[in-house]
């Protein structure tokens, strides 16, 4: 009943992080003993973050003793039930439906699944590979998992999970939505592909990380606090109103 929850990057996109904290605090009113872990960038190069990323969180699981382990990249939209839902299965790799905001690119380029799922409401389906913006494991895959399964293609990810035996299963009544289209490198020219690392390393040294609450939030009628930093951090309102939120009040 334990979950450590690790974001995959370092920039949340407009709405993510609130969405998370929320999911966070539904899911722990449902019982569940939850921790959050962010993980900072490391690599030289910005195509190399996500995969050090997984790895090290992978790693921070298998050390914390926790059963399971979502991650969340920084662009994904969860819903309040999203871990919730994707607890029940009991599987040990269990992704959402992903809904492309941005479908930057042709499904027939850059499809989210293999085989491509169009339509959520079909229930639990196994794929060969899926999209990694949002996985859900039991901790116990990582002890066989090679390190290099984190890098290279989400296909290239899938076929590793199979040949240990395991299968993503995409829980297709879970949506979430994304607010980028996957990457595909492929797709572009050596000046895109350049220009994209150096536009992502000048927002890795300048952007502001946006961890703003919720539209319209009400800090004393709506569940949830803001520290002196103006981050938002989903928590019932009783534990602020009785201190037990070593110091935090709403702002």
């Amino acid at each position: 009943m334990s979950v450590l929850i690790t974001p995959i990057g370092n920039l949340w996109d407009d709405g993510a992080w609130w969405r998370l904290q929320d999911c966070m605090l539904h899911t722990a009113q449902a019982g569940y003993s939850l921790s959050l872990q962010e993980v900072n960038d490391a690599s030289l190069f910005s195509f190399e973050a996500i995969p050090m990323m997984r790895w090290h969180a992978s790693m921070l699981a298998r050390d914390s003793g926790a059963e399971w382990l979502l991650m969340v990249d920084n662009d994904v939209w969860l819903e309040k039930d999203t871990l919730v839902r994707l607890l029940a299965h009991d599987r040990p790799v269990v992704f959402p439906f992903i809904e492309d905001m941005e479908k930057r690119l042709p499904r027939i380029i850059a499809p989210l699944s293999g085989p491509d799922l169009m339509e959520s409401g079909k229930g639990l389906v196994p794929v060969k590979w899926s999209a990694m913006s949002c996985m859900l494991f039991n901790t116990k895959i990582f002890n066989v998992l090679e390190p290099t399964a984190w890098r290279g293609s989400d296909y290239l990810f899938g076929q590793c999970l199979n040949f240990i035996g395991h299968r993503i299963y995409v829980d297709t009544d879970t949506v979430i939505r994304v607010t980028h289209g996957p990457t595909r490198h492929a797709s572009k020219t050596n000046q895109e592909f350049w220009e994209d690392h150096a536009n992502m390393r000048d927002r890795l040294r300048y952007e502001f990380r946006n961890r703003q609450p919720p539209p319209h939030f009400n800090p004393l009628m709506d569940d949830g606090v803001v520290d002196k930093y103006g981050t938002y951090f989903g928590v019932p309102n009783e534990a602020v109103r009785s201190g037990k939120m070593n110091g935090h009040k709403p702002q």
